[in-house]
Formats: C-alpha cells, sequence, structure tokens
C-alpha cells in the first residue's frame, strides 16, 4: 500500500470515529456536556488515555468543525479562582455542578460576557465579566433584576472590586422566603473609573486624616459615573440545578445559657446549608448570633458564611431565625454534628440604648462597647464607638443597627457608616496630636478594639436612642446531632 493508499485509508477510518472516541466526540461537539466529558477522560485508564490522545490529535489537525468544537470546551481555571472565596462553591465547580452560558455583547468598545451559573433551589450566582481595549479601569453598577411572578423576597451582593478587566465577577442572588425561578433578567451599566488612577495607571492613595465628617452626614447619594454602555442579559435557569436541594426536619431542643432554643430543620443546598431555628416564648433574651461550626463523622467541618448573608431574621424582634453555612451537598458523611461555641444576646427590655451625646455616657453599654467620641456640626452629630473584637480576631462586627431614634420614639436612618480597626477621627491632625493618634491606634491594636463611626443626620438633640446587635456575649458550648 503507498503513501496515498495510507492516508485515504486513514481518513476512512477518521470518518468512522473511533469507538474509544465515541463519547468524546459527541461531548466535545456538546456544549452543555463538556464538564462531564472532562472528568470521565481523566478516569479512564493510561493506556486508553494514550490512545484517545492519539486519535484526538489527528482529529484537531484534520477535522476544522471538530477543532472548532474543541475551542468551545470551557476552561474552569478562571471560575475555580472566582470562586476560591467560598468552600460551597468551590465543591461545586470541583463536582462539574456548574450551568456553562454562552450570553455575549458587545457595546461602545466593551464587551460583556455572561460566562457560567451555578444555581439551585435557593441561590444563584451568575459568573461574568467585563473587558474593553480602549478603558482600562471599568466598573459597572449594581446590578438590576426582573424577577417574575412576586417581587422581593432575595437580596443581591456583588464582588467586583479589584477584579482585573475580563476577570470574571461574581454577582449572587439570594432568595429568602421563595425558590429560584426558572428565569430572570439582568441590567447593569458600565463606567470608567479613570479618575481613580494617575498618569502611571496606579491608584490614587485617599487622604490618611481627610475630614469625612461632612460625607457622614451626607445623603448618602451615590456618585454619578458617565455610563459608557448598558447591557442587560435573559438568564435562562436549567430546571435540573433549580430543583436541587432538599429539607431535613430536625426538631431538637436545647438549653443555651438558660434559654430554650429549637433546631427545627436543616436546608441543604449544593451552595450553602441553612439552619432553622425556634424559641420559647418564655426566654428573657433574644439570641441574635451564634459561634458555630458543622461536623460529620469523617471529621469534615463546615463553618459559617463568611463573605454574604450569614443569617436572616424576624423583622418584629431582633432574634436570629436562620443561620447559613459552607455546604455538606457534596460530602458523603451520614450525619451532621452542630457545635455551638459562643452566643450573641439581646436582653429583652436592652432592644434600644440612651446616648448622651453631650455628655459621652452610655446607659447599660452593651458588653465591650465604648463611646470613644461625639461632635454635633450643622447637618447633626457625627459619633464613634468601639468594641473589643469577639470569637474571630480578624472580623469586624457591626455594634449597631441602622437606624437611630429621638425622645418622640420617631426612627431616623443611619445613611452613612465607617469600620476600621484603628481609632477613627475627623480633620487633620499633626504634632502632638499626632503622637496621641499613634499612642491610642497602638493601645487599640494591642487591646483588640474595633471601631464604628457614623453620622447622625439633622439630629439636634443631646440624646438619642440606638439599637444594639447585641447586649452580652457569651462562650457557652452545644451539641446537636442532625442525621
Amino acid at each position: 500500500m503507498n503513501r496515498m493508499d495510507e492516508y485515504t485509508a486513514l481518513l476512512a477510518e477518521l470518518e468512522q470515529t473511533p469507538e474509544a472516541l465515541n463519547d468524546t466526540v459527541s461531548k466535545a461537539l456538546d456544549r452543555k456536556n463538556a464538564l462531564q466529558k472532562k472528568r470521565r477522560i481523566l478516569r479512564t485508564s493510561l493506556g486508553g488515555f494514550a490512545a484517545c490522545f492519539a486519535a484526538f490529535v489527528l482529529l484537531v489537525n484534520l477535522s476544522m468543525p471538530f477543532a472548532r468544537a474543541c475551542g468551545r470546551i470551557p476552561v474552569l481555571s478562571a471560575l475555580a479562582k472566582a470562586v476560591s472565596w467560598s468552600p460551597s462553591l468551590s465543591a461545586a465547580v470541583e463536582n462539574d455542578y456548574v450551568q456553562p452560558m454562552e450570553l455575549s455583547q458587545f457595546q461602545n468598545g466593551i464587551t460583556a460576557r455572561v460566562e457560567y451559573l451555578i444555581v439551585d433551589r435557593k441561590q444563584v450566582d451568575v459568573f461574568f465579566s467585563i473587558a474593553s481595549d480602549e478603558y482600562q479601569h471599568l466598573d459597572l453598577d449594581h446590578p438590576k433584576l426582573t424577577v417574575p411572578g412576586e417581587q422581593g423576597g432575595y437580596s443581591t451582593a456583588l464582588s467586583s472590586y479589584g477584579v482585573e478587566n475580563g476577570d470574571l465577577i461574581d454577582f449572587q442572588i439570594n432568595f429568602v422566603d421563595r425558590d429560584v425561578p426558572d428565569h430572570l433578567t439582568m441590567t447593569f451599566g458600565v463606567y470608567d473609573e479613570k479618575d481613580q488612577y494617575d498618569e502611571s495607571g496606579a491608584p490614587i492613595p485617599e487622604q490618611a486624616f481627610g475630614d469625612y465628617g461632612d460625607e457622614l452626614l451626607s445623603d448618602s447619594q451615590k456618585e454619578k459615573h458617565e455610563i459608557l454602555a448598558t447591557f442587560t442579559f435573559e438568564l435562562e435557569f436549567d430546571p435540573t440545578y433549580t430543583a436541587k436541594g432538599t429539607v431535613i426536619n430536625v426538631g431538637e431542643t436545647f438549653l443555651l445559657d438558660g434559654q430554650s432554643v429549637t433546631l427545627t430543620e436543616a436546608e441543604i443546598y449544593p451552595t450553602h446549608l441553612r439552619l432553622n431555628f425556634d424559641y420559647d416564648p418564655a426566654n428573657t433574651a433574644w439570641l441574635t448570633e451564634l459561634n458555630f461550626y458543622l461536623e460529620n463523622e469523617r471529621g469534615e467541618r463546615f463553618n459559617g458564611i463568611v463573605n454574604g448573608i450569614s443569617a436572616t431574621g424576624n423583622p418584629d424582634d431582633p432574634s436570629t431565625d436562620s443561620v447559613w453555612l459552607d455546604s455538606p451537598y457534596f460530602s458523603t458523611g451520614e450525619h451532621l454534628t452542630l457545635h455551638v461555641t459562643g452566643a450573641s444576646w439581646i436582653d429583652k427590655g436592652q432592644e434600644r440604648v440612651k446616648v448622651d451625646l453631650a455628655k459621652g455616657t452610655i446607659e447599660n453599654p452593651p458588653q465591650g462597647v465604648r463611646l470613644e467620641w461625639a461632635e454635633k456640626r450643622n447637618a447633626g452629630w457625627v459619633v464613634s464607638f468601639s468594641a473589643g473584637y469577639r470569637w474571630e480576631k480578624t472580623m469586624h462586627y457591626q455594634i449597631w443597627k441602622s437606624c437611630f431614634y429621638d425622645e418622640d420614639g420617631t426612627a431616623h436612618d443611619i445613611n452613612q457608616r465607617g469600620v476600621s480597626s484603628s481609632p477613627m477621627i475627623l480633620g487633620e491632625i499633626s504634632g502632638a496630636e499626632l503622637e496621641s493618634y499613634e499612642a491610642a491606634e497602638k493601645a487599640a491594636k494591642e487591646e483588640g478594639r474595633y471601631f464604628e463611626t457614623f453620622g447622625l443626620k439633622d439630629c439636634a438633640a443631646d440624646c438619642v436612642w440606638l439599637e444594639p446587635c447585641w447586649t452580652r456575649i457569651t462562650d457557652s458550648t452545644a451539641e446537636i446531632v442532625i442525621k
């Protein structure tokens, strides 16, 4: 057989896809199942893999349609990087629990792409990107949603800070008291943050001791940006994913700090887990936060959510109705044990605390909280509080809720708030004041304190009432088994 005959025979053989490649070729041409294809290849024996690899090289070089199909196979390294902060989402990616998307739009030199979804019965994570050769410092407004059916019942979070041009952005949608619909519409505007960078492309540093008192007393109007492009994407969810999740009835009652608490049920979804609680009306305190973790019989640990919703509550009282954790959905354990290592409470009757701004005092202050200073301005008061670190020393906690009340009980919003691990001051300082500040900063770090500063807009009175996030913190323990 001459070379031409060999070549003709080879082409004829390739027209009949080798048996070892039947599944590989069909999956490569099918975008939706490319991830499953990849996992099956990795489980192939070494000898079989070598044979498939040889045929694969021939197909790519001799078949343009096949080469184009291979070029469309999703590369999950970028997605793995985007979810590295979340053990639940990382586990979803590792287990191929991803809905690939092929949505792309181009406007005014900017390309927006929706590339992946991770979705279940209660949560949607949209992974998309914005990229441009013309604009180097793109950012976007918080996306707006159009959700079919009943409005409300969900919250959103956007992780775009520090994302480079073209990197994946995670837009998370949590459905609290309703299920994920079969589709929704996402719209966002894109702008250029060039004013935030110098000629070399480096970020312009903020003033170390700038006077931000007036900002804290502002109406909290967001800075207006020149929108360069507006993108609208229709997102359709595969019903296979939106049905994922299960609810386990637990019904275990336990005592914590003398208060009766019932773990009613556990909702387990691929993206997170929710533990729902109920309380004895005879309790003398509201449970506002738990320090806890879950562990299965294999020693795998699942902690509370760090970035995103960590708990939900009842608007009629300060109690926590549900805490959210990393998901054990992809683990192989048969039971979980909830380990409670601490709790924070608001004692009934202390839901509001009186603060005398003029005298600098707090009546029955929350455990560990100090009023550092209060300054009266034409537009209201600017106040700064501090508190000791709690269970995890690297984390900050909100000291006060988002309203203040006057003597008549009228509620007013706290629009602007700043949090820092160093004492917070207004205006520029130098000389002896700077030395005093540096000493206070050193003492705060040694003592382990963090600071919360905010404005009380249009407040002329010397006294206000604030809602604490806790009145006391305990280290009590409990264990509850979830089968």
